[in-house]
């Protein structure tokens, strides 16, 4: 392929939502730097396997998209990002071809843990292949019965923090899954944003979502009472003794948090689903650097 080739292939995975991986993934590799079983292969490895099931899972949506004509010339999100399935540039055969390839090479990475790790990595996969295949895919389709949000929860918050711990350490842990669940909360987040602001275009298109269930005003409370339940459990989680004191920075995000609100209050931006996204990379990135600070001053206090 030529590099113009290579770029568009790349942007048809939708490279700036892998931050979310990235801090899920990340998470469970300081959770487990934290209790002495960090692996760091076995964490990049882990890393670019779940890189590549996103970029796998972003693809396949997109291709049910198009197919069933939720994404279509004039839809808001060929507005808001490029989509080179939509525009023709990449046609559909080849487009499929190249997501069934990604979805090999994970089975591949999924295969090598197995064999180091045991059955319960077939299980952790199979789990996390069901949620991206039928996400958009019939006759199960989460994305178009209101059930999105709860099927990216799971996936980003418990699976992919606690699979992913299990993976480097092969320990599986209650801790992992609690400390999961401000990630998971702010990742349903982005996907919540994305469709409130698209509420009256999937209308016409989608069957249901949580935004047209709840309507505009009350899925704007269902997003501030949620943004209130990811900083209330991460002070719990400190309670608990899930998160060190340290990773309190992430309280830092709260200003931005009500400032989003304020916003979305008044009017719905077009940038309302990378707004919240920078928010939970943000968040995400001060509760791994508390907790990494943590673990240095314990290696430094001993």
């Amino acid at each position: 392929m030529s590099g113009m080739s290579l770029k568009i292939w790349f942007i048809a995975t939708r490279p700036w939502s892998f931050v979310m991986t990235f801090v899920s993934v990340s998470l469970a590799a300081v959770l487990a730097l934290k209790y002495d079983s960090f692996n760091a292969p076995l964490y990049l490895l882990t890393l670019a396997g779940l890189i590549l099931f996103h970029a796998a899972t972003n693809m396949l949506n997109d291709y049910y998209d198009v197919k069933n004509t939720v994404d279509r010339v004039g839809a808001p999100t060929a507005r808001y990002r490029p989509h080179p399935l939509l525009t023709g540039t990449i046609g559909g055969r080849d487009f499929l071809i190249v997501t069934v390839m990604l979805y090999g090479l994970v089975i591949l990475i999924v295969s090598y843990f197995t064999l180091i790790r045991g059955p319960l990595i077939l299980l952790l996969t199979a789990l996390g292949l069901f949620a991206s295949v039928f996400y958009t895919a019939s006759p199960v389709a989460f994305k178009y019965k209101a059930l999105g949000e709860p099927v990216v929860f799971l996936v980003w918050g418990p699976l992919m923090v606690s699979g992913s711990y299990y993976t480097i350490t092969g320990i599986f842990s209650i801790e992992a899954m609690l400390a999961s669940i401000p990630i998971g909360i702010l990742v349903l987040l982005v996907l919540l944003a994305n469709n409130i602001r698209d509420i009256e275009y999937d209308r016409l298109v989608v069957k249901a979502t949580i935004a047209i269930l709840l309507g505009a005003k009350r899925s704007l409370t269902l997003y501030a009472a949620l943004l209130a339940v990811t900083y209330a459990s991460t002070i719990v989680l400190v309670i608990l003794h899930v998160f060190s004191v340290y990773s309190l920075a992430a309280l830092f995000t709260v200003p931005i948090a009500a400032g989003l609100v304020r916003r979305f209050s008044v009017k719905v931006p077009d940038t309302a689903d990378p707004e919240t996204a920078r928010l939970a990379l943000l968040f995400g990135l001060l509760l791994l650097a508390g907790e990494l600070i943590s673990i240095s001053l314990g290696f430094w206090g001993a």
